[in-house]
């Protein structure tokens, strides 16, 4: 072995050596706070259903499970809404989620974008699903897309089907260039 390349490694010990014992590290947020998750699953998909029919799908490339308070964390999460004769009706697409599992509200943030099945579809950061309405909302900037209109503003409300939406303030409306071709 050569001597640079063991003076190399050496000061590479070295080094290790001395980052290992200078301080621990930070742990993170949940680890400072006690709030660890109990479990933690790669692509794993939660259903709710009320009085037998099957109100949405939610699934998640890593899930994690939380006790205190109870809930359900995800990322790279889909959610697929369907209607009151279980029919689909909209998907849900962000980076990440959670659920409340005593109320089964959701929370989804980062690139939220919202699809129906006749192509409305809805961009935000944050949007919000109350589980007992069965109902969507956001007090971020919103951008809708609904054939050749393009709405924006601040706040959301609708249904899970996007068929009632209403922004809130600040509306912009245009008309954008037709897409079937």
């Amino acid at each position: 072995m050569g001597h640079g390349r063991l003076m190399r490694r050496a000061a590479l010990f070295v080094l290790l050596a001395a980052l290992w014992g200078c301080s621990d590290p930070e742990p993170p947020a949940a680890a400072r706070t006690g709030d660890m998750a109990v479990q933690e699953t790669k692509v794993r998909k939660w259903v709710e259903y009320r009085g037998g029919r099957m109100l949405w799908e939610f699934r998640g490339e890593t899930v994690r499970y939380y006790e205190d308070p109870e809930r359900v964390e995800a990322d790279g999460v889909i959610v697929d809404f369907y209607d009151d004769e279980e029919n689909y009706s909209s998907t849900l697409v962000a980076d990440f989620g959670k659920i409340d599992r005593k109320t089964s509200n959701m929370e989804a943030s980062g690139s939220v974008v919202m699809t129906n099945v006749d192509g409305t579809r809805i961009e935000t950061e944050t949007i919000f699903y109350e589980d007992e309405g069965e109902r969507i909302y956001t007090d971020d900037f919103v951008t809708i897309y609904r054939g050749n209109e393009k709405l924006c503003g601040y706040g959301l409300e609708t249904d899970t089907g996007l068929n009632e939406t209403r922004i809130r303030r600040n509306v912009v409306a245009e008309t954008v260039g037709d897409d079937r071709g």
